[in-house]
């Protein structure tokens, strides 16, 4: 069964990739907002003291995710311009 991938030969892809006009696209400059559906910002592990009844707040009914709901409490306030 023949696909017609044996025409795309290294001087055909380079061919067919200088006809590509990308004038008309904007570059995305902005990535905070997340543009990418799968785009994850790395993690870093850090060690971090805080008072037990913050924790036991975090945690609330379930102890799995707790680092989850702090991330997202941290960013909830970083994008909101929260004072520290």
């Amino acid at each position: 069964m023949k696909t017609g991938a044996s025409k795309f030969t290294p001087e055909r892809i380079e061919e067919l990739r200088e006809k590509i006009d990308l004038s008309d696209i904007p570059e995305i400059t902005d990535f905070s907002k997340g543009h990418f559906r799968n785009w994850k910002p790395v993690k870093k592990p850090v060690t971090v003291r805080i008072d037990s009844d913050i924790l036991y707040w975090l945690k609330g009914s379930d102890a799995k995710g707790y680092q989850k709901r702090l991330n997202d409490t941290l960013r909830w306030a970083m994008t909101h311009d929260c004072p520290l």
